[in-house]
């Protein structure tokens, strides 16, 4: 036989005109199991217990969801922060269009790299920078410039040894080329010295020889 759902409830309520007192099983079958509230004319039955353990995972969907909801928010934020910073630091380098000026630099990086194609692996990693670099100088100079002081400086902070190193070599090759240039400037000075010095022999010589015809 199937069980009736409100077959505890049964015993509950009295025989009308009943005058005997409830005995206490009685009392007890007449008690409402659980909590009872009545809600728009509705009796709402609430067992304690799981009322108790579903505000308890309400609660702890709540505090996760909340907590899940911030995470979101300062990883959200930090990623525009950081997009922003990079878009910054773009700008700040790059001062010339890229376009159709990479395309040049582009142009002259695979023309090293195809240059170089059949050489020892040093030479097919320096010819296409050189290529690209000389193309970056010529065709977006303040970009190179903004290039190359963002290395010294990071060479600086990172390497400071091999940074004095570089800085040493390179007053050295600017006081040798100095000294080229200045040598250079003294030969062309005796260049012209010397043939002016024999111009004017010649022509003192021709004058003599004329002086002597006539």
């Amino acid at each position: 036989m199937a069980r009736s759902f409100y077959e505890n409830d049964s015993p509950i309520a009295n025989k009308p005109g009943t005058t005997q007192p409830l005995t206490p099983q009685q009392a007890q079958d007449d008690k409402p199991h659980g909590d009872v509230s009545l809600i728009d004319g509705m009796v709402i039955r609430t067992t304690p217990l799981l009322e108790q353990w579903t505000s308890k995972i309400r609660h702890s969907f709540n505090t996760k969801f909340q907590i899940l909801e911030a995470e979101l928010g300062t990883q959200s934020l930090a990623l525009r922060n950081e997009w922003s910073s990079i878009k910054q630091e773009y700008h700040s380098i790059v001062n010339e269009p890229i376009l159709p000026n990479g395309m040049y630099i582009l142009t002259a990086f695979l023309t090293g790299s195809i240059l170089a194609r059949n050489r020892n692996i040093g030479v097919r990693f320096i010819t296409p920078l050189l290529f690209g670099g000389v193309a970056l100088d010529y065709f977006m100079p303040r970009t190179f410039a903004n290039i190359v002081l963002r290395y010294e400086i990071a060479e600086k902070e990172k390497v400071p040894e091999w940074s004095k190193k570089r800085q040493e070599t390179i007053k050295d090759l600017k006081d040798i080329r100095a000294g080229l240039d200045e040598e250079r400037l003294k030969f062309n000075e005796s260049v012209i010295l010397q043939v002016s010095n024999w111009r004017k022999s010649f022509k003192e010589f021709f004058d003599e020889n004329g002086k002597k015809q006539k």
